[in-house]
C-alpha cells in the first residue's frame, strides 16, 4: 500500500540519511505508508495500530476507505486524521472508489475534511472497464472538479491496464487523454513490473506525469516480497523524480504475514538507498 522519501516537496524524497552532528545516529529519510499494508490490524485496533507505524519511523500516510458516504474508513475524516497527526506523522493521500462526476462534491468535501494532498481513485471494476477512452474522458471530468480545491486527483494502475484492449495500452490511452493539469498518477511499480512493463521506460515515456510512487517489490516469480528483497531497482526510480514528477512515495506490502515486520524491513531498506 507503497506506495510509497525525502523533501524536494513536504515529502522528501531526495533527503539523503545524514548523521546527526556529535552521534553516529542517521536522520531517516521521511517514508510514507499506504496504510492498507495493515488493514486487518486497523480493524481491531485503529490508534494502536497507527502507533505502530509511526514507531517504526514513516512520517507520511496514505489511506483507503473514502467513499460516497463522507467517511474515511467509516470514520469521520477529522477524527481519522487527528489519530495520524497525534502520533507525529501527517495524512497525505487517499484512495477512493472509482466515482463519477455527481458523486465528487462529498468526495472532495470528505478530502478537504481530512486535510488531503491527494485523492487517488486506485482500481477500475470489471464491470466499468473496456472502454478505456471513456474512462479517460470521467477522469479529465472528475479531475475538473478538483482543480482549485487544492487536492490533486490522481489514478493509481494494477497489472491489467497493461494488458492489450483493441491493440493499445490501456494504461497508456489514459496517461495519452486525460490532462496533465487535471490528472496526476500513483505508480505501483510492483503492478507495472507485474503487468510486463519496465518502470523506467514508463516514466521516461510519460515525464511529469508520476506525481506519487508505491514502493512494493516483486520476486523473480512477479509475486510480492519485501522491499529490498525482490527485483526492483527504486533506488534508480526515487532518483528518477525530476522526470517523473515524483512529490510523495508509500511503501505498501499487501502480504499479510507479519505485516508491521515486513513494514520495518522496507522502512530500514528505504533509508539505505541513496537518494
Amino acid at each position: 500500500m507503497v506506495a510509497a522519501g525525502a523533501m524536494i516537496t513536504p515529502m522528501g524524497c531526495n533527503t539523503k540519511p545524514q548523521k546527526t552532528e556529535g552521534t553516529d545516529k542517521v536522520t531517516p529519510k521521511e517514508v510514507g505508508v499506504q496504510a492498507y499494508s495493515v488493514r486487518d490490524a486497523l480493524k481491531e485496533d485503529f490508534s494502536g495500530s497507527m502507533k505502530k507505524i509511526a514507531d517504526i519511523g514513516y512520517k507520511y500516510i496514505e489511506a483507503y476507505g473514502l467513499g460516497v458516504d463522507g467517511k474515511l474508513l467509516g470514520m469521520e475524516p477529522a477524527d481519522y486524521k487527528k489519530v495520524v497527526s497525534d502520533l507525529g506523522m501527517e495524512l497525505i493521500s487517499s484512495h477512493a472508489t472509482y466515482f463519477t462526476p455527481e458523486d465528487a462534491p462529498v468526495i472532495i468535501e470528505t478530502s478537504q475534511a481530512a486535510g488531503l494532498k491527494y485523492l487517488v481513485v486506485p482500481y477500475i471494476g470489471n464491470d466499468f472497464r473496456g472502454d478505456y477512452y471513456k474512462i479517460a474522458e470521467n477522469l479529465n471530468a472528475v479531475g475538473s472538479l478538483f482543480k482549485g480545491t487544492g487536492i490533486k486527483f490522481c489514478y493509481h494502475n494494477h497489472a491489467f491496464e497493461f494488458e492489450l484492449s483493441n491493440g493499445e495500452v490501456p494504461l497508456e490511452i489514459m496517461l495519452k487523454e486525460t490532462q496533465p493539469d487535471l490528472v496526476s498518477f500513483e505508480a505501483d511499480f510492483y503492478w507495472v513490473k507485474k503487468g510486463g512493463a519496465e518502470p523506467m521506460d514508463l516514466i521516461n515515456k510519460y515525464p511529469g506525469r508520476f506525481s506519487l510512487y508505491h514502493v512494493k517489490d516483486a520476486n523473480p516469480s512477479l509475486d510480492q516480497t519485501t522491499v529490498g528483497e525482490g527485483i526492483i531497482d527504486f533506488e534508480t526510480i526515487i532518483n528518477a523524480k525530476e522526470t517523473s514528477g515524483l512529490e510523495y512515495y508509500f511503501v505498501e506490502d499487501e502480504r499479510v504475514d507479519d505485516p508491521f515486520g515486513n513494514l520495518k524491513k522496507a522502512f530500514d531498506h528505504v533509508n539505505t538507498l541513496k537518494i
